[in-house]
């Protein structure tokens, strides 16, 4: 009987670009798993990770990027893995990116792009792909108060609380 995991995330980068909403998608290598097709940032959560910082760790590793805001794409992409018998449910999160800032792909990939959300949907091959760059693309054109309801708080280092102070007596 399948599995259900939920030990991924999908990171959809995207930048402002003379008020245009752009995708950064990668292109695997053409000798790898699905070679030469073009993706958005898939990886895997590690232990003690959350889904976002994962997603940020991955976009530092993939092209060197820091990322400026995170928003839920209030999607959740779910397939099948038949190398582990597992349906997979994967959160889907958007990642805002400086416009301006170098890229530097890592040795997965051999090429990337910055597209349009219509030039993103004709080149990822899954449908649930196309899915989330149209439902990023819809919620980051809305309008900044709309679009502040899906932003996430980035995780911060935890210190410790330290214990409320006493209420002074008179």
């Amino acid at each position: 009987m399948p599995q259900i995991v939920s030990d991924i995330v999908d990171a959809y980068v995207f930048r402002r670009l003379n008020a245009r909403v752009q995708f950064l998608l990668l292109q695997r290598q053409p000798d790898s798993i699905m070679g030469s097709t073009w993706q958005g940032f898939h990886t895997r959560v590690d232990e003690g990770e959350t889904a976002i910082t994962a997603a940020q760790r991955a976009v530092r590793e993939f092209v060197g990027l820091s990322t400026t805001a995170i928003y839920s794409a209030d999607y959740i992409n779910q397939f099948y893995d038949e190398s582990r018998d597992a349906v997979v449910l994967a959160p889907v999160l958007a990642l805002n990116v400086s416009a301006r800032h170098q890229i530097s792909v890592a040795d997965d990939f051999s090429d990337f792009g910055w597209v349009t959300c219509d030039e993103a949907v004709t080149m990822l091959p899954f449908s649930g792909q196309r899915w989330a760059v149209r439902h990023i693309d819809e919620i980051m054109s809305i309008g900044e108060d709309e679009q502040e309801l899906y932003r996430l708080q980035t995780p911060v280092t935890t210190a410790p609380i330290p214990a409320p102070e006493e209420p002074a007596t008179v």
